[in-house]
This record gives C-alpha cells, sequence and structure tokens, in this order.
C-alpha cells in the first residue's frame, strides 16, 4: 500500500512537472510567436525604408541631372549673354566712332560752307565789278570786246564750279543725314534688347536698371490709406486706389495739360487746375496728387501716343535715362564680380 501510495505521487509530481513543462513551452511558443511577428514587422518597417531609400537615392540622382542640365543651360545662357554684351559694346563703340567721325565731318562740311559764303561773297563783288566794267564798256563802245568775253566766260566757269561744290556739299549732308539715322536705329535696338535681356542678368541693388515710365507710386496711397482706414482694410484700398488712378493716366480721353510758354518755346504743362486732380489732392493729400503727375509727365515724355506703361533703362543714382554705354559697362563689372566670386569659391574647395 506504501508502494502504491508512492507510484502515485510520483505519478502526480511526474504529471505536475509535465503540466509545468508543456505552460512553459506555450510561454515560449507564444514568445517566439510574438518575436516572429515583431521580426515580420521590422523586417517589413526596413523594407520600406530600403525602399524609401531607394526612392531618395533615385530622386537625388535625378535631381543632381536635373541640376547638371541647369547648370550646363546656365552656362550656356552665360555664354550667349558675355557674347551678346561683347556685342552691344561693340556695336555702342561703332556708334560713337560713327557719331565722332560724323560730328567731324558735320564740322569740315560747315567750314566748307563758310568758305562757300567767302567765296559767294567775292563772287558778288565780283559780279558788282563786271557789272560796273559792262556799263563802262556800254559809254565807250570802242574798247575791246575780247578782255569782257575773258571775264564772262571766268565768271561763268566760277560759277559752275561754284554750283557743283553746292551739289557735292548737298551729297554730303545727305549721306550724313543717312548714317545718322541708321546710327540711331541700331542704338534704339540696342536699347530694346538690353530692355528684355536686363530684368533676368541685372541685380536688384545697381543704380542702372529698368523704370517703369507712367506707373503710378503706390507708397503715397499706402502711406495715407493707413491713416485713414483700419489695420484690416488699409493695404486694399490703397491697391483699389493706386489701380484707379493707373487706370485713369493711361486713359487716352483724360488729358489734363495745357500751353505755356516755357523757355522760350510752347511747351504742355500739368494743368493745375484740373477738377480730377483738385479733388485727388483734396481727399488724399499732396503726396498722392504728385504721384499721379509724375506718371502722367512721364507717360506724355516716353509714350504719349499709345499712354500706357513702358520700360526704360534708367540710372537711379542720378535719376535720368542711363546710356547704352553705362548699362554694358554695369553689365561687365557684374559679370567680373560674379567670376571672381566663383574662383574665391573654387579656390575654397
Amino acid at each position: 500500500m506504501e508502494e502504491h501510495n508512492k507510484m502515485v505521487s510520483e505519478v502526480r509530481k511526474a504529471r505536475g512537472l509535465a503540466v509545468g513543462l508543456a505552460r512553459e513551452v506555450d510561454i515560449k511558443n507564444q514568445r517566439i510567436w510574438e518575436m516572429e511577428r515583431h521580426i515580420e514587422d521590422i523586417s517589413s518597417r526596413l523594407n520600406s525604408m530600403i525602399a524609401e531609400k531607394d526612392r531618395m537615392n533615385h530622386a537625388f540622382s535625378e535631381e543632381m541631372r536635373k541640376m547638371q542640365v541647369i547648370g550646363l543651360q546656365n552656362a550656356k545662357l552665360k555664354s550667349e549673354l558675355e557674347c551678346q554684351i561683347s556685342n552691344m559694346h561693340l556695336l555702342v563703340q561703332e556708334s560713337e566712332n560713327l557719331k565722332e567721325e560724323v560730328a567731324c565731318q558735320r564740322k569740315e562740311l560747315e567750314q566748307r560752307a563758310n568758305e562757300l559764303q567767302k567765296r559767294e561773297s567775292q563772287l558778288d563783288n565780283e559780279r558788282t565789278s563786271f557789272y560796273i566794267e559792262k556799263e563802262k564798256i556800254a559809254q565807250n563802245p570802242f574798247d575791246s570786246d575780247y578782255s569782257m568775253t575773258v571775264h564772262i566766260n571766268g565768271l561763268r566757269d566760277r560759277l559752275t564750279e561754284k554750283e557743283e561744290e553746292l551739289h557735292d556739299m548737298d551729297n554730303l549732308n545727305q549721306t550724313l543725314i543717312l548714317r545718322e539715322h541708321m546710327s540711331n536705329n541700331e542704338l534704339q535696338a540696342a536699347r530694346k534688347e538690353l530692355i528684355n535681356v536686363l530684368p533676368h542678368v541685372l541685380e536688384s541693388n545697381t543704380i542702372i536698371g529698368l523704370k517703369r515710365m507712367g506707373e503710378v507710386s503706390q507708397k503715397p496711397f499706402q502711406d495715407v490709406c493707413m491713416q485713414k482706414f483700419s489695420a484690416q482694410d488699409w493695404e486694399l484700398r490703397s491697391v483699389e486706389l493706386s489701380s484707379l488712378w493707373q487706370e485713369k493716366v493711361n486713359n487716352p480721353n483724360w488729358h489734363p495739360f495745357k500751353q505755356a510758354v516755357k523757355d522760350g518755346k510752347v511747351q504742355e504743362i500739368i494743368d493745375e487746375d484740373d477738377s480730377d486732380l483738385v479733388e485727388l489732392k483734396s481727399r488724399w493729400g499732396d503726396e498722392a496728387c504728385k504721384a499721379v503727375v509724375n506718371a502722367l509727365l512721364e507717360l506724355n515724355e516716353y509714350n504719349p501716343s499709345g499712354r500706357y506703361v513702358v520700360s526704360e533703362l534708367w540710372n537711379f543714382k542720378e535719376g535720368r535715362k542711363a546710356s547704352l554705354k553705362e548699362v554694358i559697362e554695369c553689365l561687365i563689372q557684374q559679370l567680373k564680380a560674379s567670376r571672381s566670386l566663383k574662383r574665391r569659391r573654387d579656390g575654397q574647395r
């Protein structure tokens, strides 16, 4: 009996051990399953990260390729721009040389005209002497006709020579006028080309740039609207006001000018009694009125027939139209500065 009980006790112990081992196996299986899930999750994330990395590498490579293409395009554009600037520089130099040549030829023409005037005066004196001599001969018909014939032939030769000189001078004058006209056309074409190119190549902090002639300045309207309206409304109202007056300035039916004699010449000046300008000044102040008046004067000078805003090469330091020479010199200085900066950067690398 005691041996039976002992066996039963050992069986129970073995069963308990088996149950414990089974539980432990289940727990380990659960952990293994959880670890497998964790590994799958990590693997999935790793695959996503690898895919993202591949995508980023591809995007980076594509961006680098685009940047290389843009770099090549910029280099090409810069080379073309330098070539255009060089050509324009040559054109301006040729035009200046042509102007000097025209001025010299015109001076020579004036000298020849003065000489011709002196000859005309001399010829008039000789003609007077001829008539006096003719009257003497008429009073004394027995004098020799031969000397009179020689004198008349000499006068005819001089008159012929004078007519030829006048003809040559007229041809020279026409040639000079034509060459000056061609030079002005070339300079105007160069100005138009620079106006088109300048916004894309010139830095904003230079004293040479583009000025929009006939454009109403917004600042005076912003200043007065900040005083008259709330913080939420002043900006919108200033834009509306400046746009309204810009449309009015561009309207060819509005012509607030009057004729006046200035510096001995009849000129058009602003009619300060114009009802619209009087109302503008009264309601929105002197500065707003000045902005509109300046835009009107600019349009009347630079585009009176079109009455729309036009761009002009401008020297902002001196407040006047910039010459082609000034614009090209500014571009050349900018290119030199750009090259110097590029060399310094390359040296630092």
